[in-house]
């Protein structure tokens, strides 16, 4: 397993905004960040799928993150709703069935 990165945030995007510069090679910044060059370029894409998401959101347009959580939240609403329904059902059909009213 690899180890993990203890640069920060700040330290992360300045290694990227170089290498989206083009200041350096990207050995040579992934080397002075201490990190290997598939690090880097990990980095510089989560960095530039991030900054496509805002611009999406920006337009009024969703992600499709967004739109998956909204669908999930929506499922969980409907699920809470079907057990709470059968918890109902279910205290009835016991209080029938010892004739406890």
């Amino acid at each position: 397993m690899a180890a993990q990165s203890k640069l920060g945030i700040t330290e992360r995007q300045e290694a990227v905004l170089a290498l989206l510069r083009r200041e350096e090679p990207a050995k040579i910044i992934a080397r002075r960040y201490g990190v290997s060059d598939k690090t880097l370029y990990a980095w510089r894409d989560e960095f530039l799928a991030g900054g496509q998401a805002a611009l999406a959101r920006s337009q009024g347009k969703a992600d499709s993150r967004d739109r998956q959580i909204a669908e999930l939240q929506a499922e969980l609403t409907e699920r809470d709703k079907v057990i709470g329904e059968l918890t109902i059902a279910n205290r009835i059909l016991k209080k029938t069935a010892t004739g406890s009213y």
